[in-house]
């Protein structure tokens, strides 16, 4: 008699198992419904768009949850969500804050429709006051967004830089440059410019 009760109740056991997992993967949101979620929260940008990366950059609007269903998207990015770009027909863009430096760093990443992740890149044109060996007096660095999705950036630094040749500080000033585009396809393009010496 026990041998015929363990059947049924194994397989009632098994059957139960099957459907709470199904109920859990159920009720896990999609990438998809994740973004549209995410985009609800922190709207959309106004282009054309021109801010300063130091000072008074953009700002949050959403912090990443990299901990919650923000990672299905956003993976584990430590940083939060300035906001989107108005609606494209094949791709969404959004322009984020990295917070793993001194300073929020913004770069830009396109998903498609379904929440995958299509390109990723920063839009500033150097870390500037930050990682350099001049001892700055002036610094800025300017991103501008145009309603074509061109990209540019601006960054100049002013100030001293040890010479150990003279053994003396010496005045410098630098420049570089960015510029890209987002394609109809969402890929981001950036090309760099080197440092370029520049008058004060």
């Amino acid at each position: 008699m026990k041998k015929n009760l363990v059947i049924p109740f194994l397989l009632l056991f098994l059957l139960l198992n099957l459907s709470c997992r199904n109920q859990v993967k159920n009720s896990l949101p999609s990438k998809r419904q994740q973004l549209i979620k995410i985009i609800k929260k922190a709207g959309f940008l106004k282009l054309p768009l021109n801010f300063e990366v130091l000072g008074n950059g953009l700002k949050d609007k959403y912090l990443l949850d990299h901990r919650g269903y923000d990672s299905l998207v956003f993976g584990k990015s430590l940083g939060g969500i300035c906001g989107f770009f108005p609606d494209t027909t094949f791709y969404y863009s959004v322009v984020l804050n990295s917070h793993g430096s001194a300073f929020p760093w913004p770069y830009i990443m396109t998903f498609d429709k379904n929440g995958n992740e299509i390109s990723s890149e920063g839009i500033s044109a150097f870390p500037g006051c930050v990682d350099t060996p001049i001892e700055s007096t002036s610094c800025y660095d300017s991103v501008w967004i145009d309603v074509d999705f061109r990209i540019r950036s601006i960054a100049k630094v002013i100030g001293k830089i040890y010479n150990p040749s003279t053994n003396k500080d010496e005045d410098i000033c630098n420049m570089n440059k960015l510029d890209g585009y987002i394609d109809k396809n969402g890929k981001i393009y950036i090309n760099k410019s080197d440092v370029i010496l520049c008058d004060k």
